[in-house]
């Protein structure tokens, strides 16, 4: 029988190395914030278009489509520490680069998506080589309560940047918002340096007769893609998020019809919507480890869908309130706080099962596969609503959202699919 030994915060922010991790994914989240705002700004500032906002919105997905399942392959024969150290370097050269060019005038709608791309392309060997290190640092038995504390110290990142984002992007201006996002990758770095445990490559675990690195890179990137078909803890994972993803690309892609045509007020409620969001993204975070002594990861995914299928439908209801600025500021913060803590806890135990259930050495690869399968969600979904809204209005997609919330989570409960690792029992000796 599995023992199921709780671990607290405390004892998880006694290992040395851990404590470096989510310091550095605190920094890194907190610029991540401050750039989304002030990058945001500059392309309409720029281009003064929503046709290229949602053009390099759709763009900064593609790479993790398509470059990230060959980057976990490549990155799963690297050390994972030194991976980490070069593409935060990378991203922070690229950054400064984009700055250089804001400052002298040379920045235009192409060069945008040109540095969307390359950074986007970064982040695809990052987010492996994240995982698979993360998996090194982090013992099976301190998942749940390590993963929960670092999503909900990295949502309070969040909620800080997102806090403060504005004022620094209204007093200091972009570059000064951008020149703190180049420090939080530097200072993430020399987190990451300072840390003591290595990030294995596997090679060095590996036969030494792998062949060329052509061969060997393309056989890796097969064998994560066929482990990700047969194991099916990973694969209902894979499914689950595109059906997850699909139900959420209408909140993020309509956030500004949403304030306009359902609720009749400004850009302001954004802010509110924002500030909650982060505000449940750390109440999600909190209670996945109460919740996961209780409840099975089927019954938390269930439990999470049926709230994100509430929170959805909650705004176009809420329109009922238009022309009452206050009930709207409410309704749209209650809706957005509930909708994070849902995609906290469904995210939470995913991310935990995932690193629970993936075996070590294919862990880059099967994130790599897992995340660009997800992620596919998001463009497609952002282009096929660029086409719905010519004949839907933005309260009627939001509904379809909701009713497709709920056939989701009736698949959830008729198939019942498995969540979690099966452990073989054995017999105690009498």
């Amino acid at each position: 029988m599995e023992q199921n030994r709780e671990i607290s915060y405390r004892q998880i922010l006694r290992i040395p190395d851990y404590r470096k991790l989510i310091l550095s994914n605190m920094v890194n989240r907190f610029g991540d914030s401050i750039d989304s705002i002030a990058f945001t700004w500059i392309v309409y500032q720029i281009t003064h278009s929503a046709a290229w906002s949602a053009i390099v919105f759709g763009v900064n997905f593609l790479p993790n489509v398509v470059v990230q399942p060959f980057a976990g392959a490549i990155v799963e024969k690297m050390d994972k520490k030194r991976v980490l150290i070069i593409t935060n370097l990378l991203r922070a050269i690229v950054i400064t680069s984009f700055v250089a060019l804001y400052i002298f005038g040379h920045i235009g709608p192409v060069v945008m998506v040109v540095i969307t791309l390359i950074i986007t392309t970064i982040e695809s060997f990052d987010r492996p080589a994240a995982s698979a290190y993360t998996a090194n640092v982090i013992r099976k038995e301190h998942m749940t309560a390590g993963i929960s504390l670092n999503k909900m110290l990295s949502s309070a990142a969040t909620l800080i940047g997102t806090g403060i984002g504005g004022v620094i992007l209204a007093r200091a201006g972009a570059t000064a918002a951008m020149c703190i996002d180049i420090a939080t990758f530097l200072v993430t770095a020399i987190l990451v340096g300072l840390m003591k445990s290595d990030g294995i490559a596997f090679s060095e675990c590996s036969n030494s007769k792998a062949g060329n690195s052509e061969e060997s890179i393309i056989r890796l990137f097969k064998d994560g893609i066929a482990y990700t078909a047969k194991t099916p803890v990973v694969r209902n994972f894979c499914m689950l998020c595109v059906a997850l993803n699909f139900m959420l690309v209408p909140i993020n892609a309509l956030q500004a019809p949403i304030a306009s045509e359902i609720f009749k007020t400004g850009a302001e409620i954004l802010s509110f919507a924002g500030v909650f969001s982060a505000l449940g993204g750390i109440a999600g975070s909190a209670l996945l480890p109460l919740l996961s002594r209780k409840l099975s990861p089927l019954s938390i995914t269930g439990l999470g869908t049926a709230a994100l299928g509430i929170g959805l439908l909650g705004i176009p209801v809420g329109g009922i309130f238009a022309g009452n600025k206050t009930a709207c500021y409410i309704v749209m913060s209650v809706c957005f706080f509930e909708l994070t803590i849902a995609a906290s806890l469904i995210g939470g135990v995913l991310g935990i099962q995932f690193m629970k259930c993936v075996d070590q050495e294919y862990m880059a690869r099967a994130s790599a596969v897992f995340d660009a399968t997800s992620t596919v969600a998001m463009p497609v979904g952002s282009f096929g609503i660029s086409g719905l809204v010519t004949y839907m209005s933005t309260s009627n997609i939001m509904i379809f959202s909701a009713v497709f919330s709920l056939a989701v989570l009736l698949a959830l409960v008729l198939t019942r699919p498995e969540l979690e690792k099966r452990e073989v029992k054995t017999a105690d000796a009498a």
